[in-house]
């Protein structure tokens, strides 16, 4: 629930959050995700209040906040490590790619040091941490994209979520990708490619993400026509056929 991008009341939302997921998963208990915008970039204080506000709901039990490697303050990493002393807590982290040229290509305005100093400072944290990793981008090869697992073997992580790029409508890569298209991935290519990524990930680091997901409204490209189970279920397969599983090819 995005804490600077909220329309109407904060409780209100949670509370019809709540019951979305409990109707759908028969859920009882939730973690507050504040995801969308730099959650740690704002001032400390907005970001203190919305998630003592969203801790005053009895049936939430963590929190997830969600920012990028140079928006890393010290006051509010001491807040989350205080609050995660009585609630859960994971910290997400935008690292994206282990190569500058991408970094640059995608105008993330971040580098690869900077996630690396941003990874040491969160050493000092009992928190969780999960790192988010784009698959895809036109500034890498596949075997740089499967290289990257060396480097986030490296990292002191808990959770590492895969995106495959996507074009979105109206960003200013929908403009790019119309003027000079580039290559994004088929279905079967990331089958191909997310299946040996897994297998080349230490066993002690837990995928929370394998694909993005996109509103088909809002998505140009690539269009899989793919449900959110039957992605899973051939991923599951292709390893099976591929007779791969994680850490396989450490």
């Amino acid at each position: 629930m995005p804490p600077y991008a909220v329309n109407g009341d904060l409780k209100d939302q949670i509370s019809v959050g709540k019951q979305y997921l409990k109707n759908r998963f028969h859920a009882d208990k939730f973690i507050v995700y504040f995801q969308s915008y730099t959650n740690t970039y704002g001032p400390v204080s907005v970001l203190k209040d919305k998630i003592r506000i969203a801790l005053e709901d009895k049936d939430v039990v963590g929190i997830s906040v969600s920012t990028r490697p140079d928006c890393l303050q010290r006051d509010v990493l001491d807040f989350l490590q205080d609050i995660s002393r009585d609630t859960y807590v994971n910290l997400e982290i935008g690292a994206e790619s282990v190569y500058d040229k991408t970094l640059i290509w995608m105008n993330r305005c971040h580098t690869v040091e900077d996630t690396l100093k941003a990874l040491s400072v969160l050493d000092e944290y009992s928190f969780d941490v999960t790192a988010h990793i784009i698959l895809g981008s036109p500034t890498e090869t596949r075997e740089e994209m499967l290289a990257m697992t060396q480097e986030i073997n490296r990292w002191n992580i808990r959770f590492l979520k895969l995106h495959h790029l996507q074009v979105i409508r109206g960003a200013r890569l929908e403009k790019e990708y119309l003027k000079n298209p580039f290559h994004l991935f088929e279905y079967r290519e990331y089958l191909d490619v997310v299946t040996e990524f897994i297998s080349r990930i230490k066993t002690e680091i837990i995928f929370q993400r394998l694909f993005a997901e996109s509103p088909g409204s809002w998505l140009l490209a690539p269009i899989w026509k793919k449900r959110t189970t039957e992605i899973m279920m051939d991923i599951q397969k292709t390893m099976g056929d591929k007779n791969l599983w994680q850490a396989c090819q450490l």
